[in-house]
């Protein structure tokens, strides 16, 4: 019996884990946002009401993750999805250049918004 290792396999199983993990943390997050915005906040909604806590490095730390967990999900599922329909090569290698580059766009337009929220 011949024991190998199959990269490909491999691959598959930690990008399948991965999905589930953002998957499970965006739905924790869901509900956090949920329960933070209309039960514990009290009031309207406002920029003046929001800006304290978004200025506050554990929030800006976990707003970056969260948009790190998010990007990775959406656009790893997009990729799933385009892996299973599209069967050309050159095609899919341009889905493929589309995603990664809407992958760094969204990356650093989220950054700049997460980091540039300051109290008054």
């Amino acid at each position: 019996m011949e024991l190998r290792y199959d990269m490909k396999r491999s691959k598959g199983a930690l990008l399948w884990f991965f999905q589930r993990i953002t998957g499970i943390y965006l739905f924790i997050m869901l509900i956090a946002h949920f329960i933070i915005m209309h039960f514990v906040g009290t009031g309207e909604i406002t920029y003046d009401k929001i800006a304290p806590r978004l200025s506050s490095p554990l929030w800006k730390a976990g707003d970056l993750l969260f948009l790190i967990f998010a990007l990775y999900h959406g656009l790893n599922g997009l990729w799933t999805v385009i892996e299973d329909y599209v069967k050309s090569r050159g095609l899919r290698l341009f889905f493929f250049a589309v995603i990664v580059t809407l992958a760094v766009v969204l990356f650093i337009v989220g950054t700049i918004t997460i980091f540039s929220v300051n109290a008054k």
